[in-house]
């Protein structure tokens, strides 16, 4: 009988997982990272940030595609942290509003989605979880858990930041209604976060 009782650990999880995100209504932002594995004797190191926007309050659909790397990581829980805080930017800079962030990193979609965030997993990762929140708590956004097979293209982005080297930083624009003037390109030079350089951006 106890699995039945309301708040155990499997119904928690239930709680923030969303199995067809596809079915979301308004902005979906899927959310990787890629770096190496957590080993204590690894100094700092690098991170490769995957981020992808599906923005279906327009039509045709907006799709963003991001990759950006970050120097100082210490652990695969701060690059998680990272990439979200830095999605959550990007999401104000473009005035996206009712946006799901999408990430396969259960540990942090249960602490952000707790009411105290004064006391995130590791301290070091603070900075970002601050970040997030403030970026999203005027936007009617929520997070959500996806199973890892659901976050391949954010996953492709990070893999590719995670090894890209000597690229010149460029935005592209194919968006039909976007012939003249690009938001994405003035949202990204809005957007300033230490210890990350953006690799490539593109919307269509």
């Amino acid at each position: 009988m106890a699995s039945t009782i309301a708040g155990t650990p499997s119904q928690q999880a239930d709680r923030y997982t969303v199995q067809v995100p596809a079915l979301l209504p308004g902005v979906r932002c899927y959310v990787d990272a890629s770096t190496v594995p957590d080993h204590p004797s690894l100094p700092p190191r690098m991170a490769g940030l995957g981020i992808l926007f599906v923005n279906t309050q327009v039509q045709p659909a907006q799709t963003i595609f991001i990759k950006a790397q970050l120097t100082g990581v210490q652990s695969v829980l701060m690059a998680e942290a990272a990439a979200l805080a830095l999605a959550a930017r990007v999401n104000e800079s473009l005035n996206f509003d009712n946006t799901t962030f999408l990430s396969d990193f259960q540990q942090l979609v249960h602490f952000l989605n707790q009411q105290n965030h004064t006391h995130p997993p590791d301290w070091r990762i603070k900075f970002f979880t601050q970040s997030f929140t403030n970026c999203s708590v005027h936007r009617r956004a929520k997070i959500l858990k996806i199973n890892r097979n659901l976050n391949t293209t954010a996953d492709g982005l990070a893999r590719q930041a995670f090894s890209a080297s000597g690229t010149r930083y460029q935005p592209v624009c194919s968006y039909l209604h976007h012939s003249h003037q690009c938001p994405l390109v003035e949202a990204l030079n809005s957007v300033n976060m230490q210890h990350v350089t953006l690799v490539s951006a593109s919307c269509c």
